[in-house]
């Protein structure tokens, strides 16, 4: 509405105050009187006036109307981050991409009017500083929060799968008075090599012990997916 206001107006100005009509550059006081003159004159400008009332109020409701929209995102090894960029290419449109280690929680969580969470999962479970952030928006959420979404190695193919991942969102949830309608599972990836020393160790007694397995690379992440779920977001900025 901000592009379809300005230009009417000015337009209108322009064809106004920059070039008379045709019937007032042929005026003369032989074919009117002064009074006449200046009735018809009044008339255009009002004509101009309205135009710019008109734009101006395009304008404003234009801006009125604009929601700002922002992902919040935790990543340990990147898998999260593309996900995040995935989910804001499929709702094509302008949406600010926010690492949740380079933010000031109050700063987001009143300069925006939508928020998308997202949040890689580990051995703990969910990030905790997202778990932080959640209790730091603890009512206001509740209003700003359109979905939340993990990334994680566990599927919605085997029964335990689905425990897991309905555990993982309801700490993420917990804070909130109720559910967001829209929350997503998406497939993560694990590269061995670039684990720290840490991580490695970590998760190779995890595999040995309860996967009866070894530690190996592994990658179940789906663009397509990601971008199918920002589409349908789209629908409700």
């Amino acid at each position: 509405m901000i592009l379809l206001g300005k230009p009417y107006y000015s337009s209108l100005l322009f064809i106004c105050w920059s070039e008379p009509p045709r019937n007032l550059q042929h005026m003369s006081y032989q074919s009117c009187t002064r009074r006449e003159f200046l009735l018809k004159t009044a008339g255009y400008a009002s004509l101009a006036i309205s135009g710019w009332m008109f734009g101006r109020h395009l304008t404003v409701y234009g801006q009125e109307c604009r929601r700002s929209t922002a992902l919040v995102y935790a990543t340990r090894y990147g898998a999260t981050k593309e996900c995040a960029e995935w989910i804001l290419a499929g709702m094509g449109a302008p949406a600010d991409l926010l690492d949740i280690e380079r933010i000031s929680y109050s700063d987001v969580l009143s300069g925006y009017d939508r928020l998308i969470i997202g949040s890689g999962i580990w051995a703990n479970g969910v990030d905790q500083k997202i778990l932080d952030f959640f209790e730091a928006g603890r009512g206001l959420l509740d209003e700003k929060l359109l979905a939340t979404f993990i990334v994680c190695g566990s599927t919605t193919a085997t029964i335990k799968g689905r425990a897991h991942i309905d555990g993982y969102f309801s700490s993420m949830h917990k804070t909130l008075s109720k559910s967001p309608s829209c929350s997503r599972a998406f497939g993560g990836r694990l590269i061995v090599e670039k684990l720290n020393d840490e991580d490695h160790k970590a998760l190779t007694a995890f595999y040995r012990s309860f996967l009866q397995t070894e530690l190996r690379d592994w990658d179940r992440t789906d663009p397509n997916q990601a971008r199918s779920f920002g589409s349908a977001l789209f629908t409700r900025l």
